[in-house]
């Protein structure tokens, strides 16, 4: 039987056969203690990007300057970019362009593209380029300011010559002004705005300035380009398109010339800027060089209270410089910005479950946002417009409400704010109620939608959304899904004990009992767990199936969740182990679907090995890397949570091809032509959820609703180990060493000694805790 045409072909983007030896370490390093990432040989397989972001404005930026930036939402695009950002990117064609011309000479380059030595440094927030033109030494950082909706270039020029040198420097960008709509792999993305449409120009000293309101377009926008000292122009470039629409895209230029004494620089600055409020669209207008380093300034020192509030120094190097930096910088831009340009329901909710860790004021505010776009029958949209048009995605995929009660929950470990709680809030379709009825609403509506085999119904799907076919008209049962409601049981049995509401605590608890037995006796297949059951009572991930056998999720949240004993938990684990395991993690299911796709859905027309479709998916790791915590197999998952970073050696720089320094979506699994290549990077799940295994599981430092608790799960074989954490005002700085003189886990909290491992919240402004652990067994020591 002829195969199905796929979804997404990934061979356009495969890498070049010759890539394919894995080579690590083989274009840049880490440095600055994994605080930034040097690109010393700048032809990467692909361009290796850096985001930055704000809640309003967002950019990205490749190592010869080319990338673009865009108003709120990544569909919202500034400058010029026709293809989706959440999949491989192509090579950019615009960005920041930086002409530097010898006067005397007339010899013309842009020093980050065809310049001699050119380095590129990332670092989360902010990038920096070097690079050699004409004698010349050029030095460019480029970031987002922490709250205006802009980006600023900050370009340094040096004459290490003998001789004086005049030079002009145009400093440039082309303005598309465009909204884009949803878009597939095949078909690239959109327009859903004309480019030039109701634009209007001006120029007036050292800024172009825009003004851009059309129909299509969901805000009215104030641009601006400007460099102060410069003189500015603007020119229109006309295009036409293959299908006849004509499109204006704008071409802003600010020009400034010097002349360099020896050993003489000057430093300039450029701003480029779109925003609702003409007001700030003028200041920015007339921002100053100082006002731009004042910006930097305040945006490093942003930075660093971000990578404080949770540090460590631990023997996994690769694992410190990402729990330190590198996922906190992913976070951020998801956080802000998503998946594909909307508010994906469960994607935000899983964000902000992380972000609290970081930023708690923002995370409570975006849970504020996401539940007042739940349905009062319980369910959510699939997505809430980010256009603030009231156009939601409003599939019902039943997974979307079962994060919410851990999101709520690790904003009040974080802050102890019983307030939250009894907020009232409002549904999107109609009538109030409190935050906390909000969620006893989602757990309801899993609760009460369930099939003949007691699983939670899918509705329009579950967390893998490409088995959407397994549901004639919503009656599929997931045994995930099932699994996931027992995991926010127990949580809002937590959340109403912390509320004082023993009585719906209770109730909680009893459900939770009654899941675990549906599960253990439907979902149990004898040597694993089930995913679920079709709508035509077909078995999902069964040894009755011959494709997708088994599936990863179902074992590790049986495991993580606590439904599995003893026993299954061991059995469960040893068939990923066997079925499913690979060098860079185990793969979300195998074997992947190929020709049972009646009734199964679109996952049969992902190319196998990719997706959904038996990839190593990131996120699904991460599940399973808990899963190995909860089982009491720390050394293994510490295994896991590197191999699965882009650092593994085992799927070096030229397999991976990705960026070394951020988490992707998949690697190609086991089977794969590609096995190992990452298709995209960035916008995905799985930041949040290392962060806080990291943290709060492997570490074993976790906000308590009552205090820091202290559990670590490290591998035998450490020794010593160090962490720093905020928690409620008090930075606590935590030593952890293995003595013999000790048998049992002991805390001294300023040299006080503890009872228990729950530090209380304290008043002071910083607290030095030791906590001391017996040595491991011989035979265990081994195990780092």
């Amino acid at each position: 039987m002829k195969a199905a045409p796929y979804d997404c072909d990934t061979r356009p983007y495969w890498c070049d056969d010759r890539l394919g030896t894995g080579r690590q370490n083989a274009y840049g390093h880490f440095v600055d203690e994994g605080g930034g990432y040097r690109i010393t040989t700048p032809a990467t397989p692909r361009p290796w990007l850096n985001y930055f972001a704000n809640p309003r404005f967002g950019a990205v930026l490749a190592p010869d300057g080319g990338g673009f930036c865009w108003y709120k939402t990544p569909l919202m695009r500034i400058t010029r970019y026709e293809h989706p950002i959440d999949y491989l990117p192509r090579q950019f064609v615009d960005g920041r362009d930086v002409l530097v011309t010898d006067l005397a000479s007339s010899a013309s380059a842009h020093p980050f593209r065809d310049g001699d030595a050119r380095v590129c440094t990332h670092h989360p927030g902010h990038s920096v380029l070097t690079a050699t033109v004409a004698g010349l030494h050029v030095h460019g950082t480029f970031f987002v300011p922490a709250a205006l909706a802009c980006e600023i270039w900050l370009v340094r020029v040096s004459n290490p010559g003998p001789r004086a040198r005049r030079i002009r420097l145009e400093f440039a960008q082309t303005w598309s002004m465009a909204r884009f709509g949803s878009h597939t792999a095949e078909a690239g993305i959109p327009y859903v705005s004309v480019p030039g449409q109701g634009m209007t120009t001006e120029v007036a000293g050292h800024a172009v300035a825009a003004a851009v309101s059309a129909p299509e377009l969901p805000w009215h926008l104030h641009a601006v380009f400007a460099s102060p000292g410069g003189v500015a122009r603007v020119e229109p470039v006309p295009e036409t398109r293959a299908d006849g629409r004509r499109f204006v895209f704008h071409r802003c230029t600010v020009v400034q010339e010097v002349e360099l004494e020896p050993g003489a620089c000057r430093d300039f600055a450029v701003y480029a800027a779109a925003t609702e409020d003409a007001a700030e669209a003028q200041r920015i207008r007339d921002a100053s060089l100082e006002d731009a380093r004042r910006e930097y300034g305040e945006l490093l020192a942003s930075w660093q209270g971000l990578a404080r509030r949770a540090h460590c120094t631990i023997p996994e190097k690769s694992a410190e410089y990402f729990l330190n930096y590198w996922l906190k910088n992913q976070l951020h831009l998801t956080f802000h910005f998503v998946r594909a340009g909307h508010w994906g329901y469960r994607d935000a909710l899983q964000d902000a479950w992380g972000y609290a860790m970081l930023c708690p004021a923002e995370a409570a505010d975006r849970l504020r946002f996401m539940l007042s776009g739940m349905f009062a029958d319980g369910t959510a949209p699939r997505q809430l417009s980010k256009f603030e048009d009231g156009r939601h995605d409003l599939r019902r995929y039943m997974d979307s409400v079962v994060w919410a009660p851990r999101a709520v929950l690790g904003y009040l470990q974080e802050t102890g704010d019983r307030g939250l709680l009894g907020e009232t809030l409002p549904f999107l379709d109609r009538d109030r109620s409190t935050v906390l009825d909000h969620l006893r609403r989602g757990v309801d509506a899993l609760w009460e939608r369930r099939g003949a085999h007691g699983g939670c119904l899918t509705g329009d799907g579950d967390w893998n959304d490409a088995l959407e076919g397994i549901s004639r008209d919503g009656d599929a049962e997931s045994y995930w899904l099932t699994m996931a409601l027992y995991d926010a049981l127990l949580t809002m049995q937590e959340l109403y004990g912390f509320s004082g509401d023993p009585a719906a605590a209770g109730v909680m608890a009893q459900r939770a009992d009654e899941i675990k037995r549906v599960v253990n006796a439907s979902a149990w297949d004898g040597a694993w767990y089930r995913y679920g059951v079709t709508g035509r009572g077909q078995p999902i991930g069964s040894q009755e199936n011959r494709e997708g056998r088994i599936h990863l999720n179902a074992q590790s949240w049986a495991v993580l969740t606590g439904l599995a004993d003893a026993e299954r938990a061991a059995l469960a684990i040893a068939a990923v182990d066997r079925h499913l395991e690979s060098p860079v993690g185990p793969v979300l299911l195998a074997p992947p679907y190929v020709a049972e796709a009646k009734e199964i859905g679109r996952i049969a027309r992902l190319e196998p090995g990719t997706f959904e479709n038996g990839s190593v998916y990131q996120h699904a790791v991460t599940f399973y890397i808990l899963a190995l915590l909860r089982a009491g197999r720390h050394a293994e998952a510490l295994d896991l949570f590197t191999r699965v970073l882009p650092t593994n050696p085992r799927n070096g720089d030229d397999r991976r091809t990705s960026e070394p320094y951020c988490t992707g979506n998949f690697y190609c699994g086991s089977g794969h032509p590609r096995f190992g290549q990452n298709f995209f990077t960035w916008f995905t799940g799985n930041a949040a959820w290392l962060l806080r295994i990291g943290f709060d599981e492997l570490l074993g430092v976790r906000a308590g609703l009552e205090g820091l608790v202290i559990a670590p799960r490290v591998p035998a074989g450490w020794t010593e180990w160090r962490v720093e954490r905020e928690y409620r005002g008090c930075c606590y700085e935590l030593t952890f060493t293995r003595r013999a003189d000790v048998q049992a886990m002991e805390i001294r909290v300023d040299g006080r000694r503890l009872e228990g491992a729950v530090i209380p919240p304290l008043t002071a402004s910083r607290s030095v805790v030791d906590v001391r652990l017996p040595l491991a067994p011989p035979s265990e020591a081994s195990q780092r």
